[in-house]
């Protein structure tokens, strides 16, 4: 049966820049429409500003996804749009399922207010919004909110999406009684594979031996990342031969900051530094580098541990990384470590690591595309929506 699914979310592709949750209902919402089933988006038009005016309100065609951009009502601050509120009574005239990505946006509770109002099962994606590194983030203005706005409306929703089991433990004791519904990011793994070719090819292209142990660091460069860990780590690891790849932006000085860390510590012939990559280009990346690096002081998720390990890259992970558990539930020998945040115990497994370099193996790649490709997320997300769906009618 070919389910009707609306998916509401503030910013969607391709503002890439808003960060992950964008990637991750684009990729379902393809997934699903390539199901066969009838997927369309509500969003804005924010951080869009070459959207011709003329596409503003009408769906378009997006990647088999029916899209419709609404106008903000401003172009900066907390994303609004009276156009799009307007619609919503006649949006959600044929709706089977509404899956709402939209914590900390007002827009949000206009959209499970609407659905409420015309018994429509919503479930309501959090993408971390709830963990403790973001609810300490403005704290003073969180709380508040929380309570008085988004509280209220996160108990009447029919279930709550969270990514992780990590995830799923960090709601407890905020006192929120709805079903909560465990679905993975959506991970694109289409060109994300084991290529001895591209390994070559990349390490050639850079001056960098076969034999030289690489480090990665891949992904946005932001205080969460903890990457203040690695500094002093490296520079008692430098009897070792191993060099570092940094890829990705900087948000906030972090990287910067680690560099200037590393040039002090005399270890700048030992990094090389990329900036922001294409996507065409991260199976390379991957596929060249022996181990990626992530002390996260907290990560929702963690995208870029399954799409190295699809490349055969081994992971050294912090414990406070989503994807974590899973990988030390489930993951086959030789996909790395996961660790504390305490600088000796990653000194120790790196220095054991460097003395016999191993990436992951084909099993641990096939692993990672089993569960974590948009075509298992795809399938888990219609067993969940159609449990709703299902539960809902039951109880009309």
């Amino acid at each position: 049966m070919s389910l009707r699914i609306t998916h509401a979310i503030p910013v969607y592709a391709p503002a890439w820049h808003f960060g992950g949750p964008v990637r991750s209902v684009s990729r379902l919402c393809e997934g699903l429409a390539a199901e066969g089933h009838q997927v369309k988006v509500i969003t804005t038009n924010a951080g869009l500003r070459g959207l011709p005016h003329n596409q503003l309100g009408r769906p378009v065609l997006l990647n088999g996804v029916e899209v419709t951009y609404y106008p903000v009502d401003r172009p900066e601050g907390t994303i609004q749009s009276k156009a799009l509120e307007n619609a919503l009574p006649q949006i959600f005239k044929k709706v089977d399922l509404i899956h709402l990505s939209a914590i900390w946006q007002p827009l949000g509770i206009s959209i499970q207010r609407q659905a409420w109002k015309q018994k429509i099962p919503l479930i309501h994606s959090l993408r971390g919004a709830l963990g403790p590194y973001s609810r300490r983030q403005k704290w003073w203005k969180k709380y508040p909110y929380y309570l008085l706005r988004e509280r209220p409306w996160l108990q009447r929703t029919t279930a709550l999406h969270v990514t992780t089991r990590q995830e799923e433990r960090e709601l407890d004791g905020l006192g929120l009684r709805s079903p909560r519904m465990l679905l993975p990011n959506p991970v694109d793994l289409a060109e994300l594979k084991l290529n001895s070719k591209a390994r070559v090819a990349f390490r050639t292209k850079y001056g960098i031996s076969l034999e030289t142990p690489l480090l990665l660091i891949c992904g946005r460069q932001h205080h969460k990342k903890g990457l203040d860990l690695l500094p002093p780590i490296l520079s008692e690891l430098r009897n070792y031969s191993w060099q570092l790849l940094l890829v990705g932006q900087d948000d906030d000085g972090s990287g910067t900051a680690l560099l200037q860390a590393l040039t002090l510590s005399g270890l700048s012939n030992r990094v090389r530094s990329l900036g922001i990559q294409p996507s065409s280009e991260l199976g390379s990346i991957y596929n060249a580098s022996d181990l990626l690096l992530l002390p996260s002081r907290h990560e929702n998720f963690g995208n870029v541990v399954i799409e190295s390990l699809a490349c055969g890259c081994a992971i050294a992970v912090s414990d406070k990384t989503g994807v974590a558990e899973d990988l030390q539930i489930g993951a086959p020998p030789g996909f790395g470590s996961v660790m504390p945040r305490e600088s000796g115990i990653w000194k120790s497994w790196l220095a054991s690591w460097l003395d016999d370099p191993q990436r992951a193996g084909p099993e641990v790649a096939a692993w990672a595309a089993q569960g974590y490709s948009i075509e298992a997320v795809t399938r888990r997300a219609l067993e969940i929506y159609q449990s709703i769906i299902q539960t809902s009618g039951d109880l009309n």
